[in-house]
């Protein structure tokens, strides 16, 4: 992938050696940023902030201890976790008085949802997470109720309402107001 005297070019500081090595590298921390960040339009923040600390840091780079395609995995994924950990951070506190405002518009939307629509949702989902899911949100069952009622333990009662949620939101046929109709 990279020689070493590329490598010993930018350490260097030589500018045409940056230059190479970014286009020697681009295409594998594109494709790993690809796998690593699901929001394609991150993707060059992601890549710019990866190279400039493959610039910043090549000098920890040792040869002796491994492949430079390994350093460069590695530091690429820790970059991308580090991104998803800041975007995890950045979510916004909305006021009281504004949550219950938009509480009042998904329970009007809500309400003009069909008993047909939300029936058709819920039968695309897998038997195993309706069941679940239908007890807990619709017919508001608490985890212990369930978990008498299936023979099931509470955990698996709370996972598989989990995942019903993630199948819900991951399912690209259903609409938004869908969702908030019944507290995906």
């Amino acid at each position: 992938m990279v020689d070493q005297s590329l490598i010993d070019s930018v350490k260097k500081g030589k500018q045409q050696a940056f230059k190479e090595l970014y286009e020697c590298c681009i295409r594998y921390v594109y494709s790993i940023v690809g796998r690593y960040v699901s929001n394609k339009s991150d993707h060059q923040d992601v890549i710019q902030e990866i190279f400039a600390r493959i610039f910043m840091h090549i000098d920890s780079f040792d040869e002796s201890k491994g492949d430079f395609k390994y350093w460069l995995r590695r530091l690429t994924i820790n970059v991308c976790y580090q991104h998803h950990n800041k975007k995890k951070r950045q979510i916004q506190v909305e006021p009281i008085e504004k949550e219950a405002e938009m509480l009042s518009i998904r329970k009007e939307k809500a309400t003009e949802l069909s008993r047909a629509e939300i029936l058709k949702c819920l039968n695309k989902m897998p038997s195993g997470y309706k069941d679940i899911f239908m007890m807990v949100v619709i017919d508001e069952f608490t985890h212990k109720e369930v978990s008498e009622t299936l023979n099931i333990s509470h955990e698996t009662s709370r996972s598989q309402l989990h995942r019903a949620k993630k199948w819900l939101r991951e399912n690209k046929s259903i609409n938004e107001l869908t969702l908030l109709a019944i507290g995906a």
